[in-house]
């Protein structure tokens, strides 16, 4: 079993039909995480801000204000998180690349690493905190840096296919990839291929599930296989 995993959480993940952070759903979240810390493991969350804005995908506004309005969206998404672990007693903090003064604290990446290994949650906001650089390339960048063992990518299907399920009633689930694999098939698509290559220069595993049963997260921690794993293997 994995003991030391980063979440990759979409900022979809938090919202409903009406409103941008759900409540309910983001209680529910601070749930799960607390029955995965009670189990022992430790955790981080490199959280998006798709609920509020991509910057990607506005082609009209200047990159740098597209993108900055996009990591100022997983900062709102970190403080529902923070709220709502603190609402079931769970030890957490808050990382930004920006300096917020009063609004989160600083700590430095060994001060991170530290309270990673002694059970703290830690939340990844702000991804990077450059321009041009996806969510998924600051997972891969934290994973490193706290010496996670996986990242764990929560998705809305069930692993990684051959192409697009939602549109391909003939796609075809992988249940293991190598990174190679990943990078030199095009039409894989599951995390930036910077994600991929760090992934694999450092040996770091990569697990996709499905996240619309909650309870796919703690299957795969207790070994069950699930979805789809990228490994060096």
């Amino acid at each position: 079993m994995y003991k030391n995993i980063l979440l990759k959480l979409s900022g979809e993940s938090l919202m409903s039909e009406h409103e941008n952070i759900c409540k309910e759903k983001t209680l529910e979240i601070a749930n799960l995480i607390k029955k995965v810390h009670e189990m022992g493991v430790n955790i981080a969350i490199v959280v998006g801000g798709g609920n509020f804005f991509r910057g990607r995908s506005n082609q009209d506004m200047e990159a740098i204000n597209a993108d900055s309005m996009g990591m100022l969206g997983t900062t709102m998404n970190a403080l529902a998180l923070r709220d709502a672990f603190s609402k079931v007693n769970l030890q957490n903090v808050i990382s930004s690349p920006f300096d917020f003064h009063e609004l989160i604290e600083y700590h430095s990446d060994t001060e991170l690493k530290k309270l990673y290994k002694e059970g703290t949650v830690i939340i990844f906001s702000g991804g990077t905190g450059h321009i041009g650089c996806s969510t998924d390339t600051a997972a891969s960048m934290k994973a490193i840096m706290i010496d996670a063992d996986v990242i764990i990518k929560l998705t809305n299907v069930d692993g990684v296919y051959d192409k697009d399920p939602n549109k391909y009633n003939d796609a075809k689930l992988f249940k293991k990839l190598t990174h190679q694999e990943v990078l030199a098939n095009k039409e894989i698509k599951v995390m930036d291929l910077k994600c991929i290559e760090d992934c694999m220069e450092h040996q770091k595993d990569i697990l996709v599930i499905n996240f619309n049963n909650q309870e796919n997260l703690i299957k795969v921690l207790n070994g069950i296989q699930i979805g789809t794993v990228i490994t060096n293997d």
